[in-house]
């Protein structure tokens, strides 16, 4: 089961990031890579460095989610990629710095700042390799901008957070607002807040509904609200810090629409369009062979064999054979996965089953070994 974090401890990592931040814009002939043992464990690392115009470099140990990106920017087969960064550090160095000077572009680097001096010198943690017309809508500004409507909602009760190295999750729930999908099967109202600061998804507002038979979670991505992280150039080369005030007066309309989603989707009208929907899906085809229609769901949504076999599980111990009871099996596998990540794909996953048309879940129901 994926780790998650109190209220409080959200808040305190939050913060405690935002203080850390260093953010550089450059062109990329400023820029130069080594590739070594550069961690306390020996492990291979990719060190960016980047010239600030001041005689001064900023370092950054790359995390692999910017090295993912650094090899898709420059081109670079992210096997090859890793390939070379366990067998053949220089070859790595000597490709990245190659493109780097030869195909020079702006980008935007992300970064924290060292935590201290230690064997690692003072290499900070370098987080995203992004364009410079990306937008930063961080989660500093979601605390600042959006919690504090939280305090208008009578009863909104905490649920779940997490700050992964690629997105942040809060989500909320609102006890008061009920509904039975069948008889003695109850959900709740809730709100989903997602967003990433190194590019690996939009900032969204969506519905989250929580079933208490067994406290599974499903997030309704259809009746939220995203923004994209794109923004204007900075136009000046020699500009390398953003600040909040640059992009205040473009984003206020968004926040301002973001807050009213949030109210939105916790509201009776937004709450029974969701449940409309899903009381359909206890109508319909069943499931005539477990294992056959659970193979089906892995081919459809991509799962693995272990997700496979926890969806077949809760499928057949809840005995549940409808398509609600397949989506709540699936909702429920998402809590055996260790990764907050890939935890919120399958609890999303599960409205994408509910949004099934009958001929595809037919497929699904009647499908044979």
């Amino acid at each position: 089961m994926a780790s998650t974090l109190t209220y409080e401890g959200m808040l305190q990592e939050i913060l405690r990031q935002d203080a850390a931040k260093l953010d550089l814009v450059a062109d990329t002939r400023r820029m130069s890579a080594a590739v070594g043992p550069l961690g306390v464990d020996g492990v291979n690392e990719v060190a960016l460095h980047v010239d600030q115009n001041d005689g001064e470099l900023a370092s950054f140990a790359l995390n692999s989610h910017a090295r993912s990106q650094v090899a898709t920017d420059l081109g670079i087969p992210k096997r090859y990629f890793d390939r070379m960064l366990s067998e053949a550090p220089g070859l790595l160095a000597s490709n990245i710095n190659h493109w780097l000077a030869n195909q020079p572009e702006r980008r935007l680097v992300r970064g924290f700042k060292p935590t201290g001096i230690d064997s690692r010198g003072a290499l900070g943690t370098g987080r995203a390799w992004l364009s410079d017309r990306y937008r930063r809508l961080d989660n500093i500004e979601i605390a600042k901008r959006i919690f504090p409507v939280f305090k208008d909602i009578e009863g909104l009760v905490f649920h779940q957070a997490q700050l992964t190295d690629t997105r942040f999750y809060l989500r909320v729930t609102l006890p008061s607002l009920q509904r039975e999908i069948k008889r003695g099967d109850v959900v709740q109202a809730g709100l989903e807040i997602r967003n990433s600061e190194v590019g690996s998804g939009m900032l969204a507002f969506d519905p989250f509904v929580l079933r208490l038979v067994c406290i599974n979670g499903m997030t309704v991505k259809e009746f939220g609200q995203s923004r994209r992280h794109i923004g204007k150039r900075i136009d000046d080369g020699s500009e390398r810090y953003f600040s909040d005030e640059a992009v205040a007066a473009d984003d206020r309309a968004f926040w301002l629409a973001a807050r009213d989603t949030a109210r939105a989707a916790l509201t009776d009208l937004r709450f029974d369009e969701i449940v409309e929907r899903l009381a359909q899906t206890v109508h319909g085809e069943q499931i005539q062979a477990p294992i056959a229609a659970t193979e089906q769901l892995q081919q459809r949504f991509s799962l693995t064999d272990e997700e496979r076999e926890a969806v077949l599980t809760s499928l057949v111990s809840g005995g549940d054979f409808s398509q609600w009871g397949a989506l709540n099996a699936l909702t429920a596998a998402a809590k055996t996965v260790e990764s907050f990540d890939r935890q919120a794909e399958l609890e999303a996953t599960g409205w994408d089953v509910a949004n099934l048309s009958a001929k595809d879940w037919a497929t699904i129901a009647v499908a044979r070994a």
